[in-house]
Protein backbone atom coordinates (compact mmCIF):
# COMPACT_ATOMS: atom_id res chain seq x y z
CA UNK A 1 0.00 0.00 0.00
CA UNK A 2 1.26 3.47 -0.82
CA UNK A 3 0.64 6.82 0.86
CA UNK A 4 -1.17 9.52 -1.08
CA UNK A 5 -1.22 13.22 -0.40
CA UNK A 6 -4.66 14.48 0.52
CA UNK A 7 -3.62 18.13 0.68
CA UNK A 8 -5.36 20.36 -1.80
CA UNK A 9 -5.54 24.05 -2.43
CA UNK A 10 -9.00 25.58 -2.66
CA UNK A 11 -10.31 29.10 -2.74
CA UNK A 12 -11.35 30.85 0.46
CA UNK A 13 -15.00 30.71 1.36
CA UNK A 14 -16.83 33.98 1.87
CA UNK A 15 -18.02 34.67 5.36
CA UNK A 16 -21.74 33.96 5.25
CA UNK A 17 -22.36 35.22 8.75
CA UNK A 18 -20.39 36.15 11.85
CA UNK A 19 -21.23 32.75 13.27
CA UNK A 20 -19.50 30.96 10.38
CA UNK A 21 -16.07 32.02 11.63
CA UNK A 22 -16.91 30.92 15.16
CA UNK A 23 -18.31 27.57 13.93
CA UNK A 24 -15.30 26.86 11.72
CA UNK A 25 -12.89 27.74 14.56
CA UNK A 26 -14.76 25.42 16.92
CA UNK A 27 -14.77 22.65 14.30
CA UNK A 28 -11.02 23.08 13.75
CA UNK A 29 -10.37 22.99 17.50
CA UNK A 30 -12.43 19.83 18.00
CA UNK A 31 -10.90 18.04 15.03
CA UNK A 32 -7.29 18.87 15.95
CA UNK A 33 -7.30 18.48 19.70
CA UNK A 34 -10.12 16.18 20.76
CA UNK A 35 -10.46 13.62 17.98
CA UNK A 36 -7.92 10.91 17.38
CA UNK A 37 -5.86 11.70 14.32
CA UNK A 38 -6.47 9.45 11.35
CA UNK A 39 -3.53 7.63 9.83
CA UNK A 40 -2.21 8.21 6.37
CA UNK A 41 -4.59 7.42 3.55
CA UNK A 42 -3.29 4.39 1.70
CA UNK A 43 -4.14 3.22 -1.77
CA UNK A 44 -3.25 -0.03 -3.52
CA UNK A 45 -0.13 0.21 -5.62
CA UNK A 46 2.19 -2.08 -7.54
CA UNK A 47 5.81 -2.29 -6.50
CA UNK A 48 8.62 -4.10 -8.24
CA UNK A 49 11.21 -6.15 -6.36
CA UNK A 50 14.05 -8.24 -7.77
CA UNK A 51 13.37 -11.92 -7.24
CA UNK A 52 15.12 -15.19 -7.79
CA UNK A 53 13.22 -18.42 -8.33
CA UNK A 54 14.56 -21.60 -6.77
CA UNK A 55 13.27 -25.01 -7.78
CA UNK A 56 13.26 -27.19 -4.62
CA UNK A 57 13.57 -30.43 -6.61
CA UNK A 58 17.10 -29.40 -7.71
CA UNK A 59 19.40 -30.18 -4.77
CA UNK A 60 22.60 -28.80 -6.31
CA UNK A 61 23.51 -26.86 -9.44
CA UNK A 62 26.51 -24.99 -10.80
CA UNK A 63 27.18 -22.78 -13.79
CA UNK A 64 29.39 -20.07 -15.23
CA UNK A 65 28.07 -16.51 -15.42
CA UNK A 66 28.86 -15.07 -18.83
CA UNK A 67 31.27 -12.37 -17.81
CA UNK A 68 34.47 -13.19 -19.61
CA UNK A 69 34.24 -16.86 -18.44
CA UNK A 70 35.69 -15.98 -15.08
CA UNK A 71 32.88 -16.22 -12.55
CA UNK A 72 31.56 -19.62 -11.54
CA UNK A 73 28.94 -20.35 -8.89
CA UNK A 74 27.59 -23.40 -7.03
CA UNK A 75 24.22 -23.51 -5.24
CA UNK A 76 23.47 -26.35 -2.83
CA UNK A 77 20.43 -26.93 -0.64
CA UNK A 78 21.16 -27.49 3.06
CA UNK A 79 19.20 -30.58 4.19
CA UNK A 80 16.28 -30.21 6.61
CA UNK A 81 16.20 -26.42 6.28
CA UNK A 82 15.06 -23.69 3.93
CA UNK A 83 18.65 -22.44 3.48
CA UNK A 84 20.79 -22.42 0.37
CA UNK A 85 24.56 -22.29 0.27
CA UNK A 86 25.87 -20.09 -2.55
CA UNK A 87 29.58 -20.20 -3.38
CA UNK A 88 30.91 -17.76 -5.98
CA UNK A 89 34.35 -17.66 -7.55
CA UNK A 90 34.81 -13.90 -7.86
CA UNK A 91 37.98 -13.60 -9.92
CA UNK A 92 36.84 -10.66 -12.04
CA UNK A 93 34.69 -7.56 -11.72
CA UNK A 94 31.39 -7.86 -13.62
CA UNK A 95 29.88 -4.64 -12.20
CA UNK A 96 30.10 -2.92 -15.60
CA UNK A 97 28.06 -5.66 -17.25
CA UNK A 98 25.43 -6.23 -14.54
CA UNK A 99 23.78 -3.56 -12.43
CA UNK A 100 23.82 -3.76 -8.64
CA UNK A 101 20.82 -5.56 -7.11
CA UNK A 102 19.16 -3.63 -4.29
CA UNK A 103 16.07 -4.47 -2.29
CA UNK A 104 14.64 -0.96 -2.62
CA UNK A 105 11.13 -1.18 -4.12
CA UNK A 106 10.29 0.80 -7.23
CA UNK A 107 6.71 1.94 -7.76
CA UNK A 108 5.26 0.77 -11.05
CA UNK A 109 2.44 2.80 -12.59
CA UNK A 110 -0.26 0.41 -13.76
CA UNK A 111 -3.49 2.42 -14.00
CA UNK A 112 -5.35 -0.15 -16.10
CA UNK A 113 -5.93 -2.53 -13.19
CA UNK A 114 -6.25 0.03 -10.39
CA UNK A 115 -10.00 -0.45 -9.90
CA UNK A 116 -9.70 -4.23 -9.91
CA UNK A 117 -6.93 -4.09 -7.30
CA UNK A 118 -8.97 -1.82 -5.05
CA UNK A 119 -11.88 -4.27 -5.14
CA UNK A 120 -9.77 -7.39 -4.73
CA UNK A 121 -7.39 -6.35 -1.93
CA UNK A 122 -8.96 -7.16 1.39
CA UNK A 123 -7.75 -5.88 4.73
CA UNK A 124 -5.80 -8.72 6.30
CA UNK A 125 -5.53 -9.46 9.98
CA UNK A 126 -2.50 -10.86 11.74
CA UNK A 127 -2.35 -14.53 12.73
CA UNK A 128 -3.45 -15.21 16.27
CA UNK A 129 -0.33 -17.15 17.23
CA UNK A 130 3.33 -17.08 16.28
CA UNK A 131 5.06 -20.16 14.81
CA UNK A 132 8.81 -19.81 15.14
CA UNK A 133 9.71 -23.39 14.21
CA UNK A 134 8.81 -26.12 11.75
CA UNK A 135 7.87 -29.55 13.19
CA UNK A 136 10.01 -31.44 10.65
Amino acid sequence: MCKINSHSVSSARPLLSPFYGLASTLKWFLSNFLHKKKGDILQPCDTEYPSFVYEPSVKETNSIIKCGRCQMFVVQQIPDSNLLMLVVQADCDCSRQYSRITMEPKEVKNASVKCDRMRSQKIRRRPESCHSFHPQ
